[in-house]
C-alpha cells in the first residue's frame, strides 16, 4: 500500500516498514504485525495449530500462512530471506548436509573399499583363465558375479541418498528433521512425546459432551444451536453441526439471519429469538 493506492510487487520488491494488505483467502507474503483489521489465519504449517488464530491489531502474523476470513493490513518487519518460512527452508537444507555417524563411518573407508573390490575383480577377469583353465565366458561371468555382489556402489550409496531421501519426503509432509543423525536415532527410540494438536490427531474438534440448566429442553437447545451453527465455516462450530446431524439425528431448520463476531463468536435470529454463541465473555458469564 502506498497511501490509498494498492501495488503489485514482486516479494523481493519489499522492504521493512512497508504496508501489505492481505485479502481473505491470499497468503501472508512476509512475517510482520497487524496495523490494522482484523482476521483469523490458518497457521497450521508453520506452528502446528489445527484451528485458525484470531489476528487483531499489533498480532504478529508469518510468511506462508493463510488469511482466513477479514482484509488486514501488515507492516513488513523482516525481509523476505529472514522470514520464519525460510529460516524453515533453511534448516532442511542444513539437515541434509549433516552426516549421520553411520554414514561417517562408512565414509571412512568407502575409498579404500571401492579400489580394492575392482581391484580383485580386474583380476578375476584374467588370472583363472590361466591358473584354473576356465573358459573366457566363465571367467568374465565369475568376475561380475564378485562384482555384484561385493557391489561397492550400493555400500557407499545405503546411507547417503537413504537419508537424503528420508528428510526430503519428510519435509514435503510438514516433519522437519534436523540432519541425519536425528532421523538414525528413531531407531533407538522406546517412546515419543508429542505436544501439539495435529500431529497424532487430525485436529478436527468433536462434541463428546452436552451440559445445559435444568430448565433448558436439551433437544431444542442442540436443534437451536446447529442450525444458526450450521451456516458458520468456523471448525467448532462444524463439529457441533455434525454432532447434532448425525449423532443426535435431529431435524435443522433455517436461521432469519446471522453476524459472524470474528474471534468471539456468532449472533443469530432462529423464530423470533436472538441468540449469541462463542466465548463466555461473548454471551455473558452471568447467564451461562
Amino acid at each position: 500500500l502506498i497511501g490509498d493506492q494498492e501495488e503489485i510487487v514482486s516479494i523481493s520488491d519489499l522492504q521493512i516498514g512497508d504496508l501489505l494488505l492481505v485479502k481473505p483467502g491470499e497468503r501472508v507474503p512476509s512475517d510482520g504485525i497487524v496495523v490494522s483489521g482484523q482476521t483469523t489465519i490458518d497457521q497450521a504449517a508453520i506452528t502446528g495449530e489445527s484451528v485458525p488464530v484470531l489476528k487483531q491489531l499489533d498480532d504478529e502474523v508469518f510468511a506462508g500462512t493463510v488469511n482466513v476470513k477479514g482484509a488486514i493490513t501488515i507492516k513488513m518487519t523482516k525481509p523476505s530471506a529472514e522470514t520464519l518460512f525460510q529460516k524453515i527452508i533453511q534448516l532442511v537444507q542444513t539437515a541434509q548436509s549433516e552426516k549421520s555417524p553411520s554414514q561417517l563411518f562408512i565414509e571412512r573407508f568407502e575409498g579404500t573399499y571401492v579400489k580394492i573390490v575392482l581391484s580383485v575383480v580386474a583380476v578375476m577377469l584374467f588370472l583363472p583363465h590361466y591358473v584354473l583353465g576356465w573358459s573366457w565366458t566363465e571367467t568374465f561371468y565369475r568376475a561380475m558375479i564378485l562384482l555384484v555382489v561385493a557391489s561397492p556402489c550400493a555400500l557407499v550409496a545405503s546411507i547417503t541418498p537413504a537419508s537424503l531421501s528420508a528428510i526430503s519426503n519428510g519435509a514435503k509432509k510438514g516433519i522437519l528433521f534436523k540432519g541425519g543423525v536425528h532421523l538414525e536415532r528413531l531407531s533407538h527410540l522406546s517412546a515419543i512425546a508429542f505436544d501439539k494438536t495435529g500431529t497424532l490427531t487430525k485436529g478436527k474438534p468433536e462434541v463428546t459432551n452436552v451440559i445445559v440448566r435444568s430448565d433448558i429442553n436439551e433437544q431444542e437447545f442442540l436443534v437451536k444451536i446447529a442450525s444458526i451453527e450450521r451456516q458458520s465455516n468456523h471448525p467448532l462450530a462444524q463439529s457441533i453441526v455434525d454432532f447434532v446431524k448425525n449423532k443426535q439425528e435431529l431435524t435443522l431448520v433455517q436461521p432469519d439471519s446471522l453476524e459472524d463476531v470474528p474471534g468471539y463468536g456468532v449472533i443469530g435470529s432462529l423464530q423470533g429469538d436472538t441468540w449469541k454463541i462463542g466465548k463466555a465473555d461473548f454471551v455473558g458469564k452471568e447467564d451461562a
